[in-house]
């Protein structure tokens, strides 16, 4: 008879990855635990780890690099619409994706996330019709806005504005009708014990469980919180977010935007500008995050925590309103006001989708997470419960950089990313 107090699979983390995880293991008829804090209430009192998917928006397109980031986004959309439909839980709104840059590429300032040709070749290969807008036909496609002379652009007509808390939502309630059990704590340790092929799950509260396998999804504090034996190469950063209060989803005809807006060769922003979304306090927002990603590299918990009770860069506030000032000249904000976030980045700007050991996945995504979690975790759970790879996509695709031992963001950033050109980065904030 079996231990009814054991589990094929427990997965650590609840965030987009990790409730996607639990859900694809439970629906493919395993027993899962899924272990993970909620959202805190309390950002200034914060001592915990973070979450980046704390948020009510991330892009949802094809317009990324690598074409494999892409790709899982894709195969997470086709299954949003019966997501969506089984939970109730509406987590997309439609908008247009529009990659701003340059016509003119300029030294010093050229990036993959923004190559319209790079891009453009990518949807092509995904069957997503895209449009290349000239300066003029950019101008025309969107009047109420003010782009910088000589700028271009490539659009996605069909995209989405993607909710990370709906998602987390509606995966969860997906997870627990196919029978996942959840329990809303902070794990702090996993233990192998004698005799035992499986893992034993350490709760902060003392709870323990036991499980044939575990997948840990922890997102950018995956490092932070010392479950693994080894460091990943994963580099943390704390992102600030500019919320600027509109008054409703109709003040502005615009779209949501990547830009790399560039004057006199020189790089003034780098970053999103998303369209108006509701927040939970009842009122709208354009979310704008920029460049200043790489000048808070994080290691560690109380790092992490420290950032967080800053509730952002106060610094970013004036860039914005710069930045809105001359993109929206007619628009009225009503107030503004900045958010913490937590990302992180891989080398290879793709997932890590990997064992740690025979018992442990691990699984990261740098720099998407939401748009590409419901696939990602779909793979997860079958690498976690198959034992081996079955998908087409060859594993070494997502495989994991382990770090040496002394690994640091700061030290990391020193050595190889601080070559990146600005705007390298920012994806990690749209999603």
């Amino acid at each position: 008879m079996s231990d009814p107090s054991r589990y094929d699979l427990a997965v650590v983390g609840a965030g987009p990855l990790g409730t996607a995880t639990a859900r694809h293991a439970a629906e493919s008829g395993a027993s899962v635990l899924l272990v993970g804090p909620d959202e805190p209430a309390d950002v200034a009192g914060h001592e915990g780890t973070w979450a980046g998917s704390y948020d009510q928006g991330r892009l949802c397109h094809v317009l990324e690099v690598p074409l494999v980031t892409s790709l899982l986004a894709v195969r997470s959309r086709r299954r949003f619409a019966d997501l969506v439909a089984r939970t109730g839980i509406d987590f997309l709104t439609p908008t247009h994706s529009v990659t701003v840059l340059p016509g003119t590429a300029t030294p010093g300032t050229s990036s993959l996330w923004f190559d319209r040709d790079v891009l453009a070749a990518n949807a092509a290969d995904l069957g997503v019709e895209v449009d290349l807008l000239d300066e003029a036909e950019l101008a025309a496609a969107y009047p109420a806005l003010r782009f910088e002379p000589g700028h271009v652009a490539v659009r996605q007509q069909d995209a989405f504005i993607l909710d990370p808390r709906g998602l987390v939502r509606a995966e969860l309630a997906a997870a627990l009708a196919a029978g996942t059990d959840l329990v809303r704590e902070e794990v702090v340790e996993l233990r192998r014990p004698a005799g035992d092929t499986g893992v034993e799950v350490v709760a902060a509260s003392g709870a323990r469980w036991r499980a044939d396998q575990v997948v840990v999804a922890t997102g950018a504090a995956t490092n932070a919180t010392g479950l693994l034996d080894r460091a990943l190469v994963t580099p943390t950063f704390g992102a600030t977010v500019v919320l600027a209060e509109v008054d409703g989803p109709d003040a502005v005809r615009m779209p949501t935007m990547m830009m790399l807006k560039v004057r006199e060769g020189r790089t003034v922003f780098g970053g999103i500008v998303m369209a108006p979304v509701r927040y939970p306090d009842g009122r709208w927002y354009l979310k704008v995050s920029g460049d200043s990603l790489l000048r808070n590299p994080l290691d560690g918990r109380e790092e992490i925590a420290a950032w967080v009770r800053t509730g952002g860069d106060a610094e970013d506030l004036e860039r914005t309103r710069e930045l809105l000032a001359e993109l929206l000249p007619d628009l009225q904000v009503r107030s503004m006001r900045t958010r913490p976030c937590l990302v992180c980045a891989t080398p290879s700007d793709r997932p890590y989708l990997d064992r740690a050991d025979d018992r442990t996945v691990v699984v990261v995504e740098g720099e998407r997470g939401a748009m590409a979690a419901d696939e990602i975790g779909r793979l997860a759970a079958g690498l976690a419960l198959a034992g081996t790879w079955t998908d087409p996509l060859p594993q070494e695709v997502f495989a994991a950089a382990w770090a040496e031992r002394g690994w640091t963001t700061a030290g990391h950033l020193a050595g190889q990313l601080t070559g990146h050109p600005t705007g390298q980065l920012t994806g990690a904030v749209a999603g």
